[in-house]
């Protein structure tokens, strides 16, 4: 955890060029052993490096609520590879540890906490959990370019979830790169056209096309393009 820490706080503070937000189900709903989802998750950051032209993996930053599951297994992923992290949480740290059902993870949640680059405390309440929950995906996303979620396809059990969450990446227009919870197969791209209304949730992953290096150049197209009217003029 020390080497980890020195490494993080020897890196420049630059902004990040890509942002991936985390969305994603708790453990109890993943089938697909954590080697297997770990590999996914790998190809599909160094697919999105390799189709940015990003110099380093520090280019790109994972936005995670670190919960147990989807959230925890992408942050250990993407930290292995040298990308940026912000942790996003939706109520104090401690109110936060009483929610695992693995009681083994407040270790795991306090380390991957101590690695993050940034760390955003919202101020929900385990009184009205799943509005705070509601809360940290949708700022999840208002501070990602692209979200990658483990999600198993099936539809919202609650207010919070995955699918909910997922919903609104696509009625803000957020590309979605899809790795099944349960079972084992190459990543899908969710994506809403850009014109007309929002489709449901259900009907888009339906439709959804394998996650490729030229689909990763399309939705990476408008970050390019923010980035460059962002860049000062000389």
């Amino acid at each position: 955890m020390q080497a980890r820490a020195a490494a993080r706080d020897a890196r420049p503070k630059r902004q990040a060029i890509l942002r991936i937000g985390i969305t994603g189900h708790r453990r109890h709903r993943l089938k697909v052993p954590d080697r297997i989802l770990i590999q996914r998750i790998l190809d599909v950051i160094r697919l999105l490096r390799r189709a940015g032209k990003f110099k380093s993996a520090g280019d790109i930053e994972i936005v995670s609520a670190l919960a147990e599951g989807a959230d925890e297994i992408v942050a250990r992923a993407a930290l292995k590879l040298g990308c940026r992290m912000t942790a996003v949480v939706p109520f104090k740290p401690a109110d936060y540890t009483t929610t695992f059902s693995d009681k083994g993870h407040k270790a795991v949640f306090r380390d991957l906490m101590h690695g993050a680059d940034d760390r955003i405390v919202l101020p929900g309440s385990l009184r009205d959990a799943n509005e705070a929950y509601v809360a940290v995906g949708l700022e999840t996303l208002n501070r990602s370019d692209v979200v990658l979620t483990i999600w198993d396809g099936a539809p919202a059990q609650g207010r919070g979830g995955t699918p909910e969450i997922l919903q609104s990446a696509l009625e803000r227009r957020l590309p979605v790169i899809w790795i099944d919870a349960t079972k084992d197969r190459a990543p899908r791209l969710l994506q809403r056209s850009a014109r007309g209304p929002c489709p449901r949730l259900d009907s888009t992953a339906s439709r959804a096309k394998p996650f490729r290096i030229g689909s990763a150049s399309e939705i990476l197209a408008p970050v390019a393009k923010r980035r460059a009217l962002l860049r000062p003029r000389d």
